[in-house]
Order: C-alpha cells, then sequence, then structure tokens
C-alpha cells in the first residue's frame, strides 16, 4: 500500500504503518494534552498504540491461519481506521475462510480474558474511557478489544462477520450468490445503521456508510474474478508488442507509448529477454536523468513469465487483486508471444459488461442450426513470427494456483 512505512516483520509477513496513522496519532496526543496536559498527551498516546497493537494481533490471527491452509500474505498495514492484510490469494474453500475468519476475533477475545482478571469486568464496551494510570490504560484495552470482538462479528461485509456469513452460505450455495446475499444483508444492516444515526450519533452514519461501500466492493470484487475464473492467458494478452533493447534511450520508450499505447516494454538483447520497462519508470527517469538516459539503466529485471495456456487467475494473481501493476509476459516454447498488463484485463472486463446476454429464443427456434454469426469477441490477425527468446535471466516464476476472499480484511 503506498505511503506506508515498514515496522517488522512476523512469521515473514510484512508489518507496515500508513502514514494517516502517524497523523492520527499526533491529532491524539494534542487532544490529550489540550485535556489534561503533558501526562494526558502520554497516555492517550499509549492507548491508542496498545489498541492498534491489538488489531495488529487480530491481522495476525487471520494471517497465521490463512498461512497454515496455503493462503499466502504479503503484507499488514495499520490505518486509523483498524488493519489491512494483503492477500496474494483467496480462500474459496467455506470451511477454509471461517477457520481464518473466526481466528482474528478470538485473538481479541483471548487478550480480553487475559486483561479482565485484572481489570475486572467493564461495566459498559462500547465506550473506551481515556486511561490516567495503568489500571485504567488495561481497562480501556479490555474494552477495546471487547468492542473488537463483537464489532466484528457483525453479519456485514467488510467485517469479519461478513466473510462468516458469506462462507456459511457457501457450504450450500455457490460462491458468488453467497457474496450477493451477504453483501444485501450488510447493505440492509448499513441502511439501519445510517437512519439509525441521523437521529442518535454521526458515528453510527459514518458506520453505515463504511459498510455499505465495503459490501459493494465485495460483491462487484468477487464478481469480477467469476467472470476472470475460466479464462486462459491467451484470452486477453495483446499479442503485438512493442519492445526496447538494453541501449535504447528513453526517449524511444516515450515515442512507443505515443504510437503504441502500450505501458510496458520488454527489453530484449539479442533475443534474450533482460528485463521489463513501465510507462511511470520512463517518465520518471526522462524528467530526472534526460532523455538519452539508457533503457538499460531503469529496466526491471525481474520479469513474471506466463504461458499462453496458463489460466488467467493464477498467472495474474497479483494483477487481479490489485497488488501489483506490472505486466506479465506470454512465453510459448522460448517465443514472446503477448503480454498482460492491467489494462488488457480491464479491457477485457468492460466489454464483457457491455455486451447484453442473447435474448431466449422462441421455441420454434430452439435446435435450430445458425449459420454465419460471428463470435462476440474477435482476435486480431498473428502478428508477425515473434523473436525467440534464447535465455531468461532473473526471473519471478508465476505463483502456484492454490490460492484463491477478499484482497484484504479490515479489522
Amino acid at each position: 500500500m503506498k505511503w506506508s512505512l515498514p515496522i517488522g516483520r512476523v512469521s515473514g509477513i510484512s508489518l507496515r504503518l500508513h502514514v494517516t496513522f502517524l497523523m492520527f496519532l499526533a491529532f491524539i496526543a494534542y487532544a490529550g494534552f489540550m485535556d489534561v496536559g503533558l501526562s494526558g498527551a502520554g497516555w492517550a498516546v499509549a492507548m491508542f498504540c496498545s489498541v492498534f497493537a491489538c488489531i495488529a494481533l487480530h491481522e495476525l490471527g487471520h494471517s497465521v491461519v490463512a498461512q497454515q491452509l496455503g493462503v499466502q500474505v504479503r503484507s499488514i498495514t495499520l490505518l486509523p481506521i483498524g488493519g489491512v492484510a494483503a492477500l496474494r490469494n483467496f480462500p474459496e474453500n467455506p470451511w477454509h475462510e471461517i477457520a481464518i475468519t473466526v481466528a482474528g476475533p478470538m485473538v481479541n477475545a483471548a487478550i480480553a480474558c487475559v486483561l479482565i482478571p485484572f481489570t475486572g469486568t467493564p461495566s459498559h464496551w462500547l465506550i473506551v474511557a481515556m486511561p490516567q494510570d495503568v489500571h485504567g490504560l488495561l481497562l480501556s484495552l479490555t474494552q477495546a478489544n471487547i468492542t473488537l470482538f463483537v464489532f466484528n462479528f457483525i453479519p456485514a461485509f467488510p467485517m469479519d462477520g461478513g466473510r462468516l456469513l458469506r462462507a456459511m452460505l457457501a457450504l450450500a450455495l455457490p460462491y458468488r450468490q453467497a457474496t450477493t446475499i451477504a453483501a444485501m444483508v450488510g447493505q440492509g444492516l448499513a441502511i439501519v445503521f445510517v437512519v439509525t444515526g441521523l437521529k442518535l450519533s454521526f458515528w453510527l452514519v459514518l458506520i453505515g456508510a463504511f459498510i455499505f461501500l465495503g459490501a459493494e466492493g465485495e460483491e462487484r470484487f468477487v464478481r469480477m474474478r467469476s467472470v476472470l475464473r475460466n479464462l486462459n492467458v491467451e484470452d486477453v494478452m495483446s499479442r503485438e508488442v512493442a519492445m526496447l533493447s538494453p541501449s535504447d534511450p528513453v526517449s524511444r520508450g516515450i515515442e512507443l507509448i505515443y504510437q503504441t499505447g502500450q505501458d510496458d516494454f520488454p527489453v530484449l538483447e539479442q533475443g534474450r529477454l533482460m528485463g521489463i520497462v513501465a510507462r511511470s519508470g520512463l517518465i520518471e527517469a526522462m524528467n530526472a536523468q534526460g532523455a538519452n538516459t539508457p533503457v538499460m539503466a531503469i529496466m526491471n529485471a525481474n520479469v513474471t513469465l506466463a504461458s499462453p495456456w496458463e489460466k488467467l487467475m493464477s498467472a495474474c494473481e497479483e494483477i487481479i487483486n490489485g497488488t501489483t501493476t506490472n505486466a506479465v509476459v506470454v512465453v510459448d516454447d522460448g517465443r514472446l508471444v503477448g503480454m498482460v498488463s492491467p489494462e488488457n484485463i480491464n479491457r477485457y472486463l468492460l466489454l464483457q459488461s457491455s455486451i447484453k446476454s442473447p435474448r431466449r429464443q422462441p421455441r420454434s427456434e430452439r435446435g435450430r442450426r445458425v449459420i454465419g454469426v460471428p463470435p462476440l469477441l474477435v482476435t486480431s490477425q498473428s502478428p508477425a513470427p515473434p523473436p525467440v527468446i534464447s535465455g531468461v535471466p532473473p526471473i519471478v516464476a508465476p505463483q502456484s494456483p492454490a490460492e484463491s476472499v477478499p484482497p484484504s480484511g479490515l479489522a
């Protein structure tokens, strides 16, 4: 995630802190200072950091269980609104999703159970009091963890309760249908929150809006994946690919962007794939180093390769999940035959959403063979024979397909 700073690694998972977290932390410190003074600022910062440590543990609960079930976790980012776990792939096995989903809130329940012997059972849990001493800090943490446990079981995306509802429905229904029903339930609850909030509290309105948009985004994401599920790489790849050589100046790459509309360019030298260079890199080098900077100086040697007959979902998982914008180079029998970029996938989705489903034929027309009807999608003619790649330096092999729920989870 952009504008986030690495703060460590746990179980191979990168922990990151979003800069907005630091801004909000400064605001909390200022509020505590204005309320009580310097000590108030200190206790406010201590409470805020402790609560988000619990949120980080919540996300780690999800992530560690996900790793045990074969789901790769790239990072956890802490924001003022909670934690976001970036997954490389998503579990569509309902039992796996149930296990991953329940793990997070159970971490909060465990923390609360450990703290209660020292603090006693809180008289309330929806409102977290600002602490003035160690006992008050522990009591605030107990209240916060009980709140996180209960709040996350609300059956609405993007909370854990929405994912749990979807997983339970998916035990009997197709995954996409289960997602649609869970999203509708979440949006219904969101409307209740908004209407209630108009009378009671503006915070309920914000929570309702957050839930409504989260449910809509989850349903849209799963619908997109269902459209792409049965496609091969060759179904969406660009077959005519402009290329650069390592000695070409970046100005040549800029010209090709104008002329071809292509944003990523494989870099080949005597048939050998050396790397790939993106539009952003070309523009940055053009501005900072000059038009004559050789492409070799800015290219990325880590190239993701795929076969034309490989499943799109496995070969381009990170593009589909939005965790990378790097194009995938398609190679067949040592020949560069195409490339898949985010634009290719977005264009396919846009066209599919624009094409109307065929109307139901009249009974008298059923079974009658129709001749001469062109296909919905027409591929371009095959280009001239593609270059042969004689060797490939540092290459990132595509992720294994043992992967498949939403790119992130909010605590």
